[in-house]
């Protein structure tokens, strides 16, 4: 088949444009994810505790907070951070920041003036997959919560209500 230079040119200015929509994550396709699942995270004091995601077979790894709006470096300067999950709840995504509880190595407790005011909370997974979210300190620390509920983006949620982001059932 013969097409005309005109054809040929919105054939090609189509195709250029899908493969630019895909590449940059933007194309409305419906193999696109959904948007990934907020984790959620509560303030008490000092201490801040974070619910991650988690599908009833998924397990944390290790954990690492970084400095969010640090662009000087090539990766963002960690704050803090863990591995080696030794409590169930650790292990299904319940993280307590600073303190180390539940994990057998962790990174010392940061001092105040170390924590940035944007955290990024990230966690691998023994395959080495894995997800991360970002906090305002102030929004998190200034969130009032019933008992059992986490800040999200979208409000606050329960862990349930955080795990069932994934859809793990379906």
């Amino acid at each position: 088949m013969i097409r005309s230079t005109r054809q040929q040119g919105t054939l090609s200015g189509l195709l250029t444009l899908i493969t630019m929509l895909g590449a940059s994550g933007c194309g409305m396709l419906p193999s696109d994810p959904a948007d990934p699942p907020e984790f959620g995270a509560s303030v008490d004091g000092d201490t801040i505790v974070v619910k991650v995601p988690m599908c009833p077979t998924d397990e944390i790894k290790s954990v690492e907070v970084y400095d969010f709006d640090d662009v000087t470096h090539e990766s963002p300067r960690v704050v803090w951070s863990a591995s080696g999950p030794t409590s169930p709840s650790t292990r299904k995504g319940l993280v307590t920041l600073w303190s180390g509880e539940g994990f057998a190595q962790h990174s010392d407790k940061p001092s105040k003036s170390a924590v940035p005011p944007n955290i990024g909370v990230s966690y691998t997974d023994p395959t080495g997959d894995g997800r991360d979210d970002v906090f305002a300190l102030h929004t998190i620390e200034s969130a009032k919560l019933e008992p059992g509920k986490y800040w999200t983006r979208d409000g606050p949620m329960t862990a349930k209500q955080i795990d069932a982001q994934l859809h793990c059932s379906e």
